[in-house]
């Protein structure tokens, strides 16, 4: 999930989470997330941002000292 960012569009039925780079619906579990709530779309794409930043600052974090516990 590294360097990624996602967007909520709305889409025919309801609301989707894309990934801002291809403008593909996002998966979770291999199915696509279109035709959600807004607030949930939104609430997925906040968490997915959450998750691509921890993910990068682990990647980070181990890369710089890989005998050091965090």
């Amino acid at each position: 999930m590294r360097n990624r960012s996602f967007a909520v569009r709305k889409a025919r039925k309801g609301w989707g989470v894309y990934c801002a780079r291809t403008g593909e619906p996002v998966r979770v579990n291999g199915r696509e997330q279109t035709g959600l709530p807004r607030e949930t779309a939104a609430e997925l794409a906040t968490s997915l941002k959450i998750l691509a930043y921890i993910q990068a600052e682990f990647d980070q974090r181990r890369a710089s000292n890989p005998h050091t516990l965090h």
